[in-house]
């Protein structure tokens, strides 16, 4: 989107370089504002090749988040990838970088397939933890561990 600036010129001034009436306003590029995440097309196709396992789930985006893992706090801050549910509707998977950046390509499935699975829950108007209907759909798309 550009903003447009407005001519500093004043109708009653007496420089006649410039007129008002002639001049077009020039556009001006607004501040993209910085994510926090990032955008990597590879994750997101073997997202998107998961997603028959979910009778052909619409796409859920999956972003790359450089954000710590730690040993204490919400399961969100421990995890190595969470998913968020907007409106019970509209899921968004981040893995975090340093997961990513270290684990083989079974774990990194493994860790998606977990995150589809709270995409499918909130796609149907649920937000669940990992409770036994969790681990009964995680294991019906192939997924280990819980």
């Amino acid at each position: 989107m550009l903003a447009c600036t407005k001519s500093t010129t004043s109708p009653n001034s007496t420089n006649n370089s410039q007129n008002p009436a002639n001049s077009t306003p020039s556009p001006t590029p607004t501040a993209t504002p910085k994510l926090d995440y990032e955008i990597n097309a590879k994750l997101q196709i073997q997202a998107n090749s998961l997603l028959k396992l979910f009778g052909n789930m619409p796409q859920v985006p999956v972003y790359i988040k450089d954000e710590p893992i730690i040993k204490t706090g919400s399961e969100t801050q421990k995890g190595v990838a969470y998913t968020t549910c907007v409106d019970k509707r509209n899921p968004t998977i981040f893995v975090k970088k340093v997961f990513y950046q270290k684990t083989n390509e079974k774990q990194l499935t493994n860790i998606i397939k977990h995150e589809l699975v709270h995409a499918w829950f909130c796609r149907h108007g649920e937000i669940i933890g990992h409770d036994d209907r969790f681990r009964k759909k995680f294991k019906e798309v192939g997924g280990f561990g819980n």
